[in-house]
């Protein structure tokens, strides 16, 4: 069992040249650096090119590169710094976010089982300075019996060890760079934030015969910076719950066994979530409320939800 040589990391970033600046001061300071970064910014975006080209004229223990997108949204950067990384291992961080010191060294030797495709972690996030409260839990990473995506990624983990699961977290996920290439980036799913896009990948990559890890000593610090659109992180407009609803939906008809996705589709249509209810609980008001179901959701809810099957249904098979 080998442990792969190289390690590339890339950061996606838009309109925070200060966050950025510190992203990647943090694995400047890695015990085991990167031997390559990847900023990937908007074209448009020159407050953060010149932070960007600022930092490539400092003392590095690593090539930091920039990489330019047109497209808006979360996944057009990541999809761009993954199809050109050249690390033996590429992994994605936040912008808002440092690696604590250990994370690159940690991460790799993960890939010494050579069934392992793709490796990710937890995020510390904090507010104000504090690390925030969060339950402890025992499992994370899932897709449930009834089709629920559960991350609980940002919650303390209840065990040491790596454990096998069904998807990562956006901002702390790894993948071995063949893996990486043969993504497919569904852009149907990257609106609003994009929610759900690392429960698509990491499906993939299981679908693909890879085991999918989750390491709760592989951790980055989230801070949380101001974006520009607020979806459904920690609060939710209509616009979020539309495509929250819809992405859920697309992914797991897409990506699904055929039993499981139809299981996980009536379920999200008939009961839904607390903060995207389905038709049964629109239908009983009173009792949804009491219930906890936020009732002024749910007919974003449905319209995303229904969306999402009908352009399924409508893609030739």
């Amino acid at each position: 069992m080998t442990v792969p040589a190289s390690l590339s990391v890339v950061i996606p970033t838009y309109q925070r040249p200060d966050w950025i600046r510190r992203a990647i001061g943090s694995l400047a300071v890695q015990s085991r650096p990167p031997d390559e970064v990847i900023a990937v910014a908007r074209d448009t975006d020159l407050p953060t090119h010149e932070a960007i080209a600022e930092t490539q004229r400092t003392a590095l223990p690593f090539s930091l590169r920039r990489e330019l997108v047109s497209e808006p949204g979360f996944m057009p950067p990541v999809r761009a710094g993954l199809a050109v990384a050249q690390g033996d291992v590429i992994a994605v961080m936040d912008d808002d976010a440092e690696a604590e010191d250990g994370w690159a060294a940690r991460l790799l030797p993960n890939y010494a089982d050579e069934a392992v495709g793709a490796v990710g972690g937890r995020v510390i996030n904090i507010h104000g300075g504090v690390v925030a409260e969060v339950p402890v839990v025992d499992r994370v990473g899932y897709v449930s019996p009834l089709g629920q995506f559960v991350g609980n990624m940002y919650c303390r983990p209840g065990f040491d060890d790596p454990v096998e699961v069904d998807f990562m977290l956006g901002g702390n996920m790894s993948f071995r760079r063949d893996i990486a290439r043969r993504l497919e980036f569904d852009l149907q799913l990257n609106r609003n934030v994009a929610q759900g896009y690392e429960v698509d990948i990491g499906l993939q990559v299981k679908a693909m015969g890879w085991k999918v890890l989750f390491d709760p000593k592989l951790a980055i610090r989230h801070y949380s910076a101001p974006r520009a659109t607020a979806g459904m992180r920690p609060e939710a407009d209509a616009d979020g719950i539309k495509w929250y609803s819809f992405n859920h939906a697309r992914v797991a008809l897409r990506r699904l066994a055929p039993t499981r996705s139809a299981i996980a589709v009536a379920y999200q249509l008939a009961i839904g979530e607390r903060r995207a209810p389905g038709l049964l609980p629109f239908a009983l008001a009173p009792l949804g409320r009491k219930l906890g179901f936020d009732m002024s959701a749910a007919r974003a809810a449905l319209a995303g939800r229904w969306l999402a099957i009908r352009g399924v249904l409508a893609q030739p098979r």
